[in-house]
């Protein structure tokens, strides 16, 4: 089960906890406010005067880009044979900090993560694109945010407009959440659009994808599926075909999500996991991983502790559970536990006599404060703080006066 080899181009990509790299990256700047045109001008005149022997782009990353020495000694073979003088990078650093508002050490990140960005020539290449961008919609600060995310490929591209006008329309015309999806998967805005309208054609046709759907996929993990070629999204239709949902259906969205997101080997290490751990059979694997393909890329810390309470608290096997994986995925504190602590003080006093505890995990938060606090607040007074302590105990299974 689940043990095709993955394509290697389509690994997940690894996501960072901050949007920026590692601080320790930059050498601590000296002043806090950008560099002014007049000021980057007058440094670019003084500079002038060296020659282009005397010029050391290595130097020039530390002491105007505030670069660590280590970074710009791996930075600077990129640019040393395009960079002779400090004229070009020194209009490039004007640009940013004046037309796009870029503050020095977010300069610093953009020139760590790209540093091409500074022999692109701002009237040919910088400016006409982030003119483009403004006319689309984008606001000084998220043009920034571009600038960082994306390096200079994205600006030398003539097509950058109709990209940003390819994609808006899956995000329901939102900049926001292109920008935000760039912090993943900065490739949408160089990706080829006749490559990226196939691939994103043959997942709506085989997995049922909405726009909304394919709007998600760019702004979460699976982006980089979106303009993988129509080859290799076959090879993870194929993966996904091993979950037992069948093709054309919603579900089968999950299941395109679940093959993309982890290696086959991973998904038959957590199927074993089930097997081995929790003592599941092979035909409850199976069933669990049909409804929810998804279930088999949750951490197995977060199943052993729900699978402990469900089976222990609320006295569900492994039948039962299987046909409801979501309750494996849910928060337990947040949500399991608090809602069955207001289950059993309804069966208490026999204000309830339902014992489908998945119905009751399964609604929203609304309809369950409509359905089982509000109705029972006359005879039960204290059902709500006995509902919202729970909520905010962190460990434990029972708070709150129930008499």
């Amino acid at each position: 089960m689940l043990l095709l080899p993955r394509h290697p181009v389509l690994a997940a990509p690894a996501l960072s906890s901050s949007p920026w790299p590692s601080p320790s990256r930059f050498r601590s700047l000296p002043c806090t406010h950008a560099p002014t045109s007049a000021s980057a001008s007058t440094t670019a005149s003084s500079d002038a005067k060296a020659t282009p022997s005397s010029f050391s782009v290595e130097d020039y990353l530390v002491n105007r880009c505030n670069l660590y020495p280590s970074v710009a000694a791996r930075v600077a073979p990129e640019l040393s044979a395009t960079i002779r003088s400090p004229s070009k990078p020194d209009a490039v650093l004007a640009f940013l900090a004046s037309a796009v508002e870029l503050s020095p050490p977010l300069i610093a990140v953009a020139v760590a993560r790209d540093p091409t960005i500074l022999t692109c020539s701002v009237p040919r290449t910088l400016a006409p694109r982030v003119d483009e961008l403004r006319a689309l919609g984008f606001t000084t600060f998220q043009i920034g945010l571009v600038v960082v995310r994306c390096g200079a490929a994205v600006f030398r591209s003539g097509a950058l407009g109709s990209r940003v006008q390819f994609w808006l329309p899956f995000l329901r015309g939102r900049v926001d959440k292109l920008v935000a999806a760039l912090k993943g998967n900065p490739g949408l805005l160089t990706a080829d659009v006749r490559t990226a309208r196939s691939t994103i054609a043959l997942l709506q046709e085989e997995g049922t994808l909405t726009d909304d759907d394919v709007g998600w996929f760019a702004i979460s993990y699976c982006s980089k599926l979106l303009v993988a070629s129509p080859d290799e999204v076959e090879a993870v239709l194929a993966r996904a075909d091993e979950f037992g949902v069948p093709r054309k259906t919603r579900a089968f969205k999950d299941a395109i999500v679940a093959a993309f997101s982890a290696t086959p080997e991973r998904l038959a290490w957590k199927a074993a996991f089930f097997r081995d751990e929790l003592g599941w059979t092979e035909a409850q694997v199976k069933t669990a991983a049909a409804k929810m393909p998804t279930l088999l890329t949750v951490s197995a810390e977060r199943i052993r502790r729900n699978w402990e309470f469900l089976t222990t608290e609320v006295g569900m096997d492994a039948e039962r559970v299987a046909s409801f994986p979501a309750l494996l995925r849910y928060d337990l504190e947040g949500r399991l536990v608090p809602r069955f602590q207001v289950m059993r003080v309804l069966q208490t006093r026999r204000l309830w006599r339902g014992r489908d505890f998945n119905n009751i995990a399964a609604i929203t938060e609304e309809d369950f404060v409509a359905k089982f606090i509000r109705p029972f607040l006359v005879k039960v007074p204290n059902l709500a703080k006995i509902y919202e302590a729970a909520i905010l105990k962190k460990e434990g299974t029972v708070v709150g006066d129930t008499r």
